[in-house]
């Protein structure tokens, strides 16, 4: 699962992506680049924490985000046939978005326009979007011209969407429109989920007011990513010396990765030993045979049973053997929907 971070020229957005990698002798440079940068970023996870502290296992492995820096895109209109179809071709492979604003001033940009720039970008997807429905739309008119066999299905889903985009709605906002399988190769921008950045100056740590806007279906959320990005690089005590400064309670950057993970639907189950202590990411209401499935083939192909335990149950009483003793351990079949922090342990049979 991708991220994209996409942000106008000059907005930060290369400035968080350094900071959520910790990129620092290979930082991707601002401004300039073509060519997308993928790297993959650890989430966040007290319950691996603890879980770790209590096994020590030989190894600890965290759920992972993989992040895509994508080229800058310009606020100009007149400079839309350069970044913008340059960018739409590495957008279209990601699974969500990230948008990053500029709520700062530039010495070349000038006094941020938070407003201006988020519609900016909500109205390219949007007519990327329209220009991609309304030319298979006059592919499937000349097709039935010369008597070709054409979908009605498919004309009545494209119509749909094409009203939905010319009433500059994203197509985000009617999400049982993809329900059918069949329609799911459709890589449309504006479908994808949205998580927006306000990239705010060090100094300042409240969200802007966007109640005029009506984003559709977004999370919005606020990170100093200047900020963030030195607090990143530093040692851990002088980040924690330059945490009390700013008064700084938690990492804006940890709630960027978690936002991220939820924003995909993704959850993670657990499985624990002398051996690793390991997050598995599954998408949500995954049932237990399926999820087996992610470990190895092998055990989905010959799952028995699921042996689960919440992870707030063995906190609550300090040992896997103590939560056994206590009946707290559950055994589940195969069409178990699997919950966010189930520890599991899977019989299978080969």
């Amino acid at each position: 699962m991708i991220i994209g971070i996409i942000g106008h020229a000059g907005s930060g957005k290369t400035t968080i992506f350094n900071a959520l990698t910790k990129r620092s002798g290979e930082s991707v440079p601002a401004g300039g680049k073509i060519s997308p940068v993928l790297d993959v970023v650890s989430v966040p996870d007290e319950r691996i924490d603890w879980l770790s502290k209590l096994y020590s296992p030989k190894k600890t492995t965290y759920a992972q985000v993989k992040y895509m820096d994508l080229q800058g895109m310009s606020a100009s209109t007149d400079d839309k046939a350069g970044h913008m179809a340059t960018s739409l071709i590495h957008m279209r492979q990601v699974d969500a978005l990230m948008l990053v604003i500029r709520n700062f001033t530039n010495p070349l940009q000038g006094k941020p326009k938070i407003i201006q720039d988020l519609r900016h970008l909500e109205d390219e997807f949007i007519l990327a979007d329209l220009a991609v429905v309304e030319k298979r739309l006059e592919k499937l008119a000349l097709e039935g011209k010369k008597g070709k066999k054409v979908s009605l299905k498919e004309v009545d889903f494209l119509s749909k969407c094409s009203k939905l985009l010319n009433d500059n709605q994203p197509l985000r906002v009617n999400p049982q429109l993809f329900d059918d399988p069949d329609f799911k190769g459709f890589t449309f921008l504006s479908t994808k989920p949205l998580l927006v950045v306000i990239n705010n100056d060090e100094d300042n740590d409240k969200l802007p007011d966007l109640s005029e806007l009506d984003l559709k279906s977004a999370e919005i959320m606020m990170v100093r990513g200047k900020l963030e990005m030195e607090l990143a690089h530093l040692p851990e005590d002088e980040a924690e010396v330059f945490r009390d400064d700013y008064g700084i309670m938690d990492s804006a950057l940890n709630r960027v990765i978690e936002k991220s993970f939820s924003l995909l639907q993704l959850i993670t189950f657990l499985t624990v030993g002398d051996d690793e202590v390991k997050a598995w990411t599954i998408k949500a209401n995954t049932i237990a045979r399926e999820a087996a499935g992610t470990i190895h083939s092998d055990i989905e192909k010959g799952f028995i049973k699921a042996e689960v335990l919440p992870f707030e149950l063995i906190k609550q009483v300090g040992s896997y053997t103590q939560a056994r003793r206590a009946n707290m351990v559950r055994l589940e079949g195969k069409t178990y929907l699997v919950k966010d922090g189930d520890i599991i342990n899977f019989r299978f049979n080969l």
